[in-house]
């Protein structure tokens, strides 16, 4: 059974895309995750640039485990649908160029009830799928809050070509779902883990939590995942809190001491 390979995602530093690279090498990651939209985007850099940051990247025995497209919109709003799939087609491009296997996007709310959106993402993510076989990425879609089952029967409707799906362990805890359950369910579409510790609330949502400090059962977690067959990246993340690379590091240096 192979060993995860730990990632973090860069723009949790807060530093230029250079040093975050050799920082992400200093405090113990494998690979990086870089935001595609604040870090670095499809005209950063020429072929020629291209072949630099690889050769950056090597420098530091780095990997790019994975690309991800924040979103300001859902993925089907009316009035942004056209520019969004725009965008994440030229993602996806960049992707093939720096030779990243997965880009990961953030379609919103998924809403199956009659009316909702729900045949609407189908029929985009159909559209961004086929594309995304032709250039030789995976495109990735994160689950958000949405339930395992809602996003089991959005990707079991996309066939034009394969979907992935990229887990968020602080979704499973803000959304009040059982995480190994939801593994479970998705384990065939999961491609990317992004990991990050969470404090629920009474109801929906919380906080973000340094890992090792919130709800998430990591000593329960990794063995599931291992379990599973998964051979892909974790990636590290932090989106809150005032000591963010330094939250990253240790917890890279946690989940290590559980890994065998």
């Amino acid at each position: 059974m192979l060993r995860p390979k730990l990632a973090v995602a860069t723009r949790s530093f807060g530093l230029p895309i250079k040093r975050a690279i050799k920082t992400a090498a200093q405090i113990g990651a494998r690979g990086v995750q870089l935001d595609v939209q604040n870090e670095i985007t499809p005209s950063s850099f020429g072929a020629s640039g291209d072949r630099q940051f690889r050769k950056l990247l090597e420098e530091y025995n780095l990997a790019i485990a994975s690309l991800r497209l924040p979103a300001r919109h859902a993925l089907t709003e009316p009035e942004f649908i056209d520019q969004r799939v725009s965008q994440i087609k030229a993602a996806l491009e960049f992707a093939w160029r720096l030779r990243v296997p997965i880009l990961i996007i953030h379609p919103g709310q998924i809403q199956t009830e009659e009316g909702g959106n729900f045949l609407l993402v189908c029929e985009v993510l159909n559209d961004l799928v086929r594309f995304a076989s032709h250039i030789g990425t995976d495109l990735c879609i994160a689950c958000e809050t949405n339930s395992a089952s809602t996003i089991r029967e959005l990707v079991s409707k996309v066939d034009a070509g394969f979907i992935g799906i990229d887990f968020d362990t602080a979704d499973m805890v803000f959304s009040h779902q059982n995480q190994e359950t939801a593994i479970r369910e998705l384990h065939t579409w999961i491609k990317s883990y992004r990991l990050r510790d969470a404090i629920r609330e009474m109801d929906r949502g919380g906080s973000e939590a340094p890992i090792g400090q919130g709800m998430v059962m990591w000593d329960q977690f990794l063995p599931l995942v291992m379990e599973t067959g998964y051979q892909g990246w974790l990636a590290v993340d932090r989106t809150q809190g005032d000591q963010r690379l330094e939250d990253c590091q240790r917890g890279i240096s946690y989940l290590n001491s559980l890994l065998p």
